[in-house]
């Protein structure tokens, strides 16, 4: 089965890896993260959960790199998916923290919901703009810009109350602007463009 990047609409040379490696980070990443799930749900020990997370993370760290995500960074359209994919990593990684060091449960949970969800989000949604408007699946510098914001905010919202706890707040505050900010460059930029007809003629 290829390792190769979802939804990769532009050319990427095809990583190489060993069969049994590529198997492995693409069967167990989601055996290792429903079971961190269900555990937790169960109320399994904190080191089992702790454990599965950190498994789950090398798992997914792995299928990272496989996709080579470096080879995007020209393809703004493409690097948020990996950028996006790669906050569920420090997702994991901050549950399986968790268990040695006394930190809260919270930052993990927005490097889950604002990184991977929200930055997945603003992708798919220029994607299905661009694409039910007849126009190329080619990130402007603006939506380059909001990824950017969005990458910003989340990295303000986990790392400043891990690194500096004492400006928790702040860190809150200008998160939360920056993330308005990144979804609202996406309404000015295609508010109007969604009013109006496809630019090709088509319908839809």
């Amino acid at each position: 089965m290829s390792a190769a990047s979802p939804l990769s609409d532009e050319s990427v040379p095809p990583p190489s890896a060993p069969p049994a490696f590529a198997l492995w980070t693409l069967g167990f990443r989601p055996f290792f993260l429903f079971a961190g799930i269900f555990a937790g749900i169960a109320g399994l020990p904190a080191v089992v959960i702790g454990a599965i997370a950190g498994v789950a993370a090398i798992a997914h760290a792995a299928r990272l790199l496989l996709w080579q995500p470096w080879m995007t960074l020209g393809r703004p359209i493409l690097w948020i998916l990996h950028a996006s994919y790669a906050w569920i990593v420090i997702y994991l990684g901050l549950r399986a923290l968790l268990v040695m060091v006394e930190l809260p449960a919270s930052l993990a949970t927005h490097a889950l919901t604002i990184g991977a969800i929200g930055g997945l989000t603003l992708d798919m949604m220029t994607r299905t703009a661009r694409g039910h408007t007849g126009r190329p699946l080619r990130a402007s510098a603006m939506e380059a810009f909001a990824y950017t914001l969005v990458q910003l905010a989340v990295a303000t919202r986990v790392f400043i109350p891990l690194l500096l706890p004492q400006y928790y707040l702040a860190a809150v505050v200008v998160s939360g602007a920056l993330w308005s900010l990144a979804f609202g460059f996406f309404v000015a930029k295609f508010w109007p463009i969604l009013l109006r007809s496809r630019i090709d003629g088509r319908r839809g």
